[in-house]
């Protein structure tokens, strides 16, 4: 009887060694199977890389959070436009500068104004790092509404203050537009000191830069074209044909500055004003918004 005892304690110990060597052997494979579908995941074929893209470091655009749900007809706005940014040449987006002036919510829908400036300005020298390939990088990373108008604190001064930010706010509120939901940017997306520097390479930096501005005038049905001055607009009516003269503003000055819209045969306006960092808009008698304004509801 006693040596019954003991094999039946035998045998109870034996099963629980045996239970737990089998359970010990389940949990080492369960912990050891994900390293090695992780390492699985991580195998590549070998083989040549293709060439990488110019564009291949820029980050795709990614949807504001403030339009979680994107309506499928903007998607295809964007993708358009986007499309068009990734075709800039490859010698351009090294380059100091910047593309646009709004962030991707002011290119989605039916726009009726594009506002464009000539260049960015400042020093393309002191400026190196901040390229088009930045730009075009932190424009496709934005996840909320923004202007460069509004937003951007210039030289040190709290946002929308600075030279012709508060003048081209000016114009936007009078107009009833949002500056962070109206498209913005420059014909030219290279920075340079002074205006002239821009002349030699007009041609070929018009070539690269306007399937761009091309792109957002056909795609956000682009009524008016706001152009910063005399240089600006002259370079897009070339562009966009707009050579009937259909109305025009002269300052109430003493210098009596002209401002003027161009009608093209498609019915596209181009409306070329004195420049904001010259005249102050915010002052009545050099004011070319009640212009825009005729031009909008004709």
């Amino acid at each position: 009887m006693a040596f019954n005892g003991f094999g039946g304690a035998g045998l109870g110990i034996t099963i629980a060694i045996l239970m737990a060597v089998v359970g010990k052997r389940v949990q080492l494979k369960a912990i050891s199977e994900p390293k090695t579908q992780k390492a699985r995941a991580h195998r590549t074929k070998p083989g040549r890389r293709p060439a990488p893209s110019p564009h291949a470091d820029l980050p795709p655009l990614r949807p504001p959070s403030s339009s979680p749900i994107v309506d499928v007809k903007d998607l295809a706005m964007r993708n358009t436009i986007d499309s068009a940014l990734n075709r800039l040449p490859a010698a351009l987006l090294n380059r100091s500068g910047s593309v646009f002036y709004s962030g991707p919510e002011a290119f989605m829908g039916a726009r009726p104004v594009y506002f464009l400036g000539l260049n960015p300005g400042g020093n393309p020298d002191r400026q190196a790092s901040e390229t088009i390939r930045r730009s075009i990088a932190n424009y496709r990373a934005l996840t909320r509404q923004w202007s460069a108008y509004a937003d951007d604190s210039w030289e040190g001064a709290p946002p929308g203050t600075w030279g012709l930010q508060p003048r081209v706010l000016h114009m936007l509120g009078e107009l009833n537009l949002d500056p962070r939901l109206t498209p913005a940017s420059n014909v030219v997306f290279v920075r340079s000191t002074t205006e002239a520097m821009l002349q030699a390479e007009k041609s070929l930096l018009l070539d690269m830069c306007w399937p761009v501005h091309q792109a957002v005038i056909d795609t956000l049905g682009v009524k008016a074209i706001i152009c910063f001055g005399g240089t600006a607009g002259k370079w897009v009516r070339e562009k966009v044909g707009a050579s009937q003269l259909l109305d025009s503003f002269r300052e109430t000055n003493a210098r009596g500055w002209k401002s003027e819209a161009h009608r093209a045969a498609n019915g596209r306006t181009v409306v070329t004003v004195t420049h904001p960092g010259r005249a102050d808009w915010r002052n009545p008698a050099a004011d070319p918004t009640p212009l825009v304004s005729r031009v909008l509801k004709g």
